[in-house]
């Protein structure tokens, strides 16, 4: 059983891993990201839709709601600075009856709420130029969602973490967190070998 002290130890090196490493590693040295598989990205950030949403879902004044509509632009902003394949293909949510229109109408007012400005009601007509294929008497209109390539945004946090000295240990399964003295001692198993951080 080995023992080695670092600064920060991040746990999982999907996007938010990446992301979270790539940000701190610009203020702190000693940062180790501990992933039990063999690549970043093998888990939940490799089976997303991709989707950028825009934030129209969540309860307005939530954190959720806030950081969706922050976090969108940011990231738009990200992709477009860096190269990181996106398209902005919009969304169309679709009445298919009279009796949805009200289910529409307070999707529409609960992205107003969370600062959504670019929400658009369409009328059958509107939506039938826009989607021939798609029926529907109503339609909520959101052009700021889209899409992005996830494993292309992973390798470009990646890329910043790594250029700041950040290490990431690949098939270490974290198996133990224990408060000590100095922080926490992370236990984890490397080839059948237990290790600790402190």
């Amino acid at each position: 059983m080995g023992m080695e002290t670092v600064n920060i130890v991040i746990i999982g090196a999907g996007v938010v891993g990446l992301a979270i490493a790539a940000e701190l590693s610009k203020k702190y040295k000693g940062i180790v990201i501990l992933e039990r598989h063999n690549s970043f990205g093998q888990e939940t950030s490799s089976r997303n839709s991709e989707v950028i949403h825009a934030g129209i879902y969540y309860p307005k004044d939530t954190l959720k709601a806030k950081l969706c509509v922050e976090g969108r632009a940011l990231l738009y902003e990200i992709c477009l600075k860096n190269n990181i394949p996106f398209k902005k293909i919009g969304k169309l949510i679709v009445a298919s009856d009279k009796d949805e229109i009200p289910a529409l109408e307070q999707l529409f007012q609960r992205g107003k709420d969370n600062g959504v400005d670019d929400l658009q009601l369409i009328g059958a007509d509107d939506l039938r130029k826009m989607e021939p294929n798609v029926n529907g008497v109503a339609a909520l209109y959101s052009p700021s969602t889209g899409i992005v390539d996830s494993h292309r945004l992973m390798q470009y946090y990646l890329h910043i973490a790594q250029s700041n000295g950040v290490t990431v240990a690949y098939a270490c399964e974290v198996i133990d967190i224990k408060k000590n003295i100095k922080g926490y001692a992370v236990a984890i198993k490397n080839n059948n070998e237990t290790l600790s951080f402190n």
